[in-house]
């Protein structure tokens, strides 16, 4: 049954699905015509629901001479307690709609957002229900809460705290990380003893704790997110000294690199190979022109060979390398201070 309620939100539907197509000829941008069309599936879904709670929402047709309606005994009933259900289920769906312009990645976790704020809001009204008996609570619980959302709620909360502390751990020194995934472990392990150890706590008071340590640890992450990484040296960087490497092409007379990278005072090594038949070799030079000094001069070699130039990497700076054989080509060499 279509109340005044389904009608109004199935008409913003066909409003959202209109504005959608105007917005695309005249706009074309896709950002907008998602957020539409987002904002039309939403209506949709909000009439369907309307329409089918079976609610008049017209007073009923009462005849002039009809007697006045008799007074019965009632008794009143248990108030609704306040959920946050559709709040959370609303800001889930916004997430979803701007990660329409945002990115994938911001619309797979509104997606997933939406999924756990609806399953919540639909296990909030059905305990509310007559039919929500402690039979049928002990059903839900064998059958699906613990062999499906204990794992799943595990698995998540694993992950979370994954996240948010590798997030503040990439962020210190190295030494201060060890320290701190030390007192972090110790810290949870602590908190798990403490509510074990006191049977009779009230839910809310386990559900306050756990709340503070969620936005917390979600503060935490996020502030080491902000701050970035810690610079990481990979295996054979750690010494005092290391060369570098750095492989370059020649083909159809060119190089295949237009700029080189290399720390200054440290043995840079260029592996050159040469894939046409004509000469070719590497030299580094302060700059352009005739009265450009030369750092280092490969030997020339015909291809198709390679040859191994080793040699310290000149004052921290800007360089040419280039083709003695050939001044097309040409490159960049940036040597830069340890």
């Amino acid at each position: 049954m279509l109340n005044l309620a389904s009608k109004l939100l199935f008409t913003l539907s066909a409003a959202a699905v209109v504005s959608a197509i105007a917005y695309g000829l005249v706009v074309d941008e896709r950002s907008g015509v998602a957020i539409f069309l987002f904002l039309a599936a939403a209506a949709a879904v909000a009439g369907a629901a309307t329409a089918g709670n079976a609610v008049p929402d017209l007073a009923p047709l009462v005849p002039d001479d009809a007697p006045p309606p008799q007074r019965r005994a009632t008794t009143v009933g248990a108030a609704p307690r306040g959920s946050g259900w559709p709040l959370a289920t609303a800001a889930a769906v916004t997430v979803l709609a701007a990660g329409a312009a945002v990115g994938p990645a911001m619309v797979l976790g509104g997606a997933i957002a939406v999924a756990v704020a609806t399953g919540g809001w639909f296990a909030r009204v059905w305990s509310e229900d007559p039919t929500w008996a402690p039979r049928v609570r002990e059903r839900v619980s064998a059958r699906l809460l613990v062999p499906v959302g204990l794992p799943v709620a595990t698995f998540l909360l694993a992950a979370f705290i994954a996240i948010s502390v590798s997030r503040v751990l990439l962020a210190v020194s190295k030494n201060a990380a060890a320290l701190l995934a030390i007192l972090v472990g110790v810290a949870i392990l602590a908190a798990c003893a403490w509510i074990a150890a006191r049977p009779r706590l009230r839910p809310s008071a386990v559900v306050s704790i756990a709340a503070l340590a969620a936005v917390s640890m979600v503060g935490a992450g996020i502030a080491g997110a902000v701050s970035g990484e810690r610079e990481f040296h990979h295996a054979g960087e750690g010494g005092e000294h290391h060369d570098e490497v750095v492989h370059v092409v020649a083909k159809d007379v060119a190089f295949d690199e237009d700029k080189i990278t290399a720390e200054a005072g440290e043995k840079l090594v260029i592996e050159f190979e040469n894939l046409d038949d004509v000469y070719h070799n590497v030299a580094i030079y302060t700059g352009e022109g005739p009265e450009a000094e030369p750092v280092f001069n490969g030997e020339g070699f015909v291809g198709e060979d390679t040859r191994t130039y080793e040699f310290t990497a000149p004052p921290p700076g800007s360089y040419i390398f280039v083709c003695d054989f050939h001044v097309n080509m040409k490159g960049e060499l940036v040597s830069e201070a340890a």
